[in-house]
């Protein structure tokens, strides 16, 4: 039984890496939607929220940029 244990484990263990997941992400026009929240998908997260907009703001007078979520 010990025997047949060991084989028997590496072949379920081996069906179930190439069981693909169910993808959360995907793609639209392009472009590559990586969450998804409450039925929505948005390309990004930051500090706790789902936004689909990103831009850099250019610092002034020796400010550092930053990027801006909408």
């Amino acid at each position: 039984m010990k025997n047949l244990l060991t084989p028997v484990l590496a072949v379920v263990l081996g069906v179930a890496c190439f069981i693909p997941a169910p993808a959360s992400a995907y793609y639209y026009r392009g472009r590559y939607y990586r969450y998804s929240y409450r039925g929505h998908y948005y390309r990004y997260h930051y500090h706790g929220h789902y936004y689909r907009h990103r831009t850099w703001v250019v610092g002034v007078n020796g400010r550092a940029g930053y990027y801006r979520y909408w």
